[in-house]
């Protein structure tokens, strides 16, 4: 087995349309203020990618092993996300790492990465809440086994291994501001040769996710994703 090198904070990055004192992401900082700093860029205006890659320099990297990239509705439950990631990175060898996706894809429309795949090849858990204020519950969303190699990777947290990353000059798609940004990444990273996978990381997502694939923001993203990725598959 792969040694682990010693723990640094992690750093996780987000970016919110407000002052960021009321986002699911905020409330969760004090339970994980032991292992992580936290970058959020407020009164955010510019597409994730652009704001993600402002986290891989070279000075993150003397000071973070691992950056996690996370939307600002999510609350991060889990006391041992550091150790979590360590191992996937510093032991499985994943260089990014995601709480849910896919070991297979074939790009076609609808454009999501649980529809590009086989059902057999999902992983990964995420939790939403459900029922009114009154009567909140937490249900889970469940893939599939974790961990498991993949080639795509949902959005909603990911976690990057930053010397690796770097190394390989990969970044976050920029021709993407928020739909698909995340599936582009993906197919970017594995064309570099780096390893994609799942952890197991408990995390509760506020969003139910895209409400409609008529969405015309959607809908021209995906127009613009399946016209550079139809040739990867």
């Amino acid at each position: 087995m792969k040694e682990m090198p010693k723990f640094k904070p992690l750093l996780i990055v987000s970016a919110t349309a407000g002052d960021g004192k009321k986002t699911r992401l905020e409330s969760c900082k004090q339970s994980l203020k032991d292992q992580a700093n936290f970058k959020v860029i407020t009164n955010n205006t510019k597409g994730l990618s652009k704001v993600y890659n402002t986290a891989l320099t070279k000075k993150n990297e003397q000071k973070h092993d691992i950056a996690v990239f996370v939307h600002d509705d999510v609350y991060i439950d889990d006391l041992k996300l550091r150790g979590k990631l360590y191992k996937s990175m510093f032991v499985d060898g994943y260089d990014v790492v995601g709480v849910a996706g896919a070991s297979t894809c074939k790009i076609q429309h609808p454009a999501l990465w649980h529809l590009m795949s086989d059902r057999e090849s999902w992983s990964g858990c995420v939790y939403h809440p459900s029922g009114g204020k009154d009567s909140i519950q937490i249900i889970a969303t469940n893939f599939g086994p974790v961990p498991k190699r993949c080639l795509l990777l949902d959005g909603v947290l990911l976690a990057v291994n930053i010397a690796k990353v770097r190394e390989a000059k990969w970044k976050f798609n920029t021709n993407y501001d928020f739909h698909h940004y995340d599936i582009a990444s993906c197919i970017d990273a594995n064309n570099k040769q780096l390893k994609l996978g799942t952890a197991p990381i408990h995390i509760i997502h506020d969003s139910p996710g895209l409400r409609s694939i008529e969405d015309e923001k959607w809908a021209t993203s995906e127009q613009q994703f399946l016209e550079e990725y139809s040739n990867n598959d």
